[in-house]
């Protein structure tokens, strides 16, 4: 049986279309289910875009781990039956329709690793609300050669920036935008404080005394991707607590470096960008750039 995550996997979406090009019959029910899956993710978003708009607690972070949540919600129930659709769609796709497997145990497991699931892609020429990537592939593609710059700079794997980047906008989706409505391009939630550039103020969470807290705060704003990772490097380089996070030499040893300099007020936000760096789009990257910064 193929992968139940394909759409989080590039390798295992070129996988089904493999299977599909063997034999399109024997393939044909996980292709229905992945298309049961697609359906339920956007019908969940649209019953989540219906409410009565953002809660209190609510903020860029909050909103990205929800829509990982359910999508993996969607994927879990095409996997355990879902609403009917793949059974149909099997016979329309030339396949034969089976029995949709049911666990013993239901969904009772959710929510599970969704630290580092990327949302689902858009259809082509959609662009996100946040920076305009029309995917999270299309954010790693498009960012990945700014990562690599900036971690032969630091000596650091460049996933590990990349997967920081990926979780401070859920790849691309929750990025600020400026007062004109243009993306801030601000992709490491680097506040203003000491800042002489353009600057855009949002919502954001920030954890005091334990607790998540809604406040509002400026941010700082650029004209594009670069500047932004330029902005990071400078930003890391010219202050002394971050020392020892670029000391480490390693990606576990930096993201857990930013964390104990109070890079951000998530007591979790090491672990959360390892989880990222640990995802099908990031962990096939080539990930020798701290080595090759060191050569």
């Amino acid at each position: 049986m193929l992968p139940a995550a394909v759409y989080t996997d590039p390798n295992g979406l070129a996988g089904l279309k493999a299977a599909v090009r063997s034999d399109a019959a024997a393939a044909a029910p996980e292709v229905a289910r992945q298309a049961e899956a697609l359906f339920l993710g956007e019908l969940l978003k649209t019953l989540r875009d219906s409410g009565f708009g953002p809660g209190l607690l609510d903020g860029p972070q909050a909103q990205m781990y929800r829509d990982l949540l359910h999508r993996q919600l969607a994927m879990d129930l095409s996997q355990h039956g879902g609403l009917g659709f793949a059974q149909s769609l099997v016979g329309a796709l030339g396949g034969e329709a089976a029995s949709p497997a049911r666990s013993p145990a239901g969904l009772g497991s959710l929510p599970r690793g969704v630290s580092g699931l990327p949302p689902l892609a858009r259809p082509p020429g959609a662009a996100s609300a946040g920076g305009g990537y029309e995917s999270p592939a299309a954010f790693v593609t498009q960012l990945w050669p700014h990562a690599q710059r900036v971690g032969r700079a630091l000596g650091i794997d460049g996933r590990v920036i990349l997967a920081q980047a990926a979780l401070e906008t859920g790849w691309g989706e929750r990025m600020a935008r400026t007062p004109d409505g243009r993306p801030s391009h601000n992709l490491f939630g680097i506040k203003a404080h000491g800042w002489g550039g353009a600057v855009t103020t949002v919502p954001t969470l920030e954890f005091r005394d334990g607790a998540l807290q809604r406040e509002v705060a400026q941010f700082r704003a650029y004209g594009s991707p670069a500047e932004a990772f330029d902005d990071y490097l400078r930003f890391l380089t010219d202050n002394p607590r971050y020392r020892q996070a670029l000391a480490a030499g390693d990606a576990t040893g930096f993201a857990r470096g930013l964390q104990a300099a109070g890079y951000a007020t998530d007591p979790d936000y090491a672990d959360k960008i390892l989880g990222v760096m640990a995802s099908p789009l990031l962990a096939d990257l080539d990930g020798d750039t701290a080595a090759g910064a060191r050569a």
